[in-house]
């Protein structure tokens, strides 16, 4: 009975390594070389390889997986799964055993391959042996040597002389010439003044109070301007006064002081003088501004005269 049990075991375990086989092409290689290892196992009747990229460990000493898996399986009864490694240790290193671990219905299968050696030669000097390293020979400074990259610094000059012309021509500020408008005449400033006033009519709209405020401060402006006289900040008394002072004829002062006179009773006591005096009162300032307007004689150049003397 003892004997019939170990012939079982015998047959269970050589049906094991039968089933799962590791081969390389060679056997001996030098230092730097790959090795081509080839497993070879059972994957008939629906069986799966469940750890085919987890085969080789990345802790094998001298030993890379540089790589692979190419997998073969036309005949899965003898399915190839090979790769290529790079061997680095000279002298024998060992390809060990690897596990295979098979998926056979519900049921996985752990098998092992065979430890397989491998001779690893170092690389050989040549007959004429390493020569001894020679000292640094430091090349004397010369010009010449960056010859070459001069057409390269005259593009990269060129290049920023004009990116930088671009720049300051593109940033420049055109200062357009100052147009100086001379101030106007107060004569012209108190007729334009009139004129405006006339073409709202205020008093046509109810607002004959508005109209003769204007009206009496536009006078008043034009007294400021002309003789320069404090006329905005005096009452009427005080501006005939010093209108008095002027060379005024005696009908334009009595006109003005009677138009002064009418526009404070309109401003301040609401009187109502009628609708013809409104069109009357702006007349009678259009009228003072004219007699009194003084108008500056031109001014006279150096220039010489280019006109030939008629003889």
């Amino acid at each position: 009975m003892k004997w019939c049990c170990l012939v079982i075991l015998l047959h269970l375990n050589l049906h094991v390594f039968t089933q799962t086989v590791m081969t390389v092409d060679r056997t001996e290689v030098t230092l730097g070389d790959q090795v081509k290892a080839t497993i070879t196992t059972d994957l008939s009747n629906g069986k799966e390889w469940r750890n085919l990229d987890e085969v080789w460990s990345d802790s094998i000493p001298g030993i890379e997986v540089a790589s692979g898996p190419e997998l073969d399986s036309k005949n899965p009864a003898s399915t190839r799964a090979t790769w290529l490694i790079s061997v680095f240790d000279t002298g024998y290193v060992h390809i060990p055993a690897l596990r295979v671990v098979i998926r056979n219905g519900n049921q996985l299968d752990t098998f092992l391959t065979t430890d397989i050696p491998i001779q690893v030669k170092s690389i050989e000097p040549d007959s004429s042996g390493l020569a001894p390293i020679k000292d640094i020979v430091r090349q004397p400074f010369s010009l010449a040597y960056y010859k070459k990259y001069l057409p390269h610094a005259l593009v990269i000059i060129a290049l920023i002389i004009a990116i930088y012309l671009w720049w300051k021509k593109r940033n420049r500020t055109v200062v357009a010439p100052e147009i100086i408008i001379p101030e106007p005449l107060p004569h012209e400033w108190a007729l334009s003044s009139l004129d405006e006033l006339e073409t709202k009519r205020l008093w046509q709209s109810g607002e004959v109070k508005e109209h003769y405020s204007l009206l009496t401060a536009i006078l008043r402006e034009y007294l400021e301007r002309r003789y320069d006289i404090k006329a905005l900040e005096q009452t009427s008394d005080e501006i005939i006064g010093q209108l008095r002072g002027l060379e005024l004829s005696s009908a334009l002062l009595d006109d003005t002081a009677e138009l002064l006179s009418v526009s404070d009773l309109i401003k301040f006591a609401n009187a109502d003088p009628g609708i013809d005096i409104h069109a009357a009162a702006l007349m009678r300032v259009r009228n003072f501004v004219n007699e009194t307007k003084h108008i500056p004689p031109p001014v006279l150049t150096d220039k010489p005269s280019t006109d030939e003397p008629v003889e």
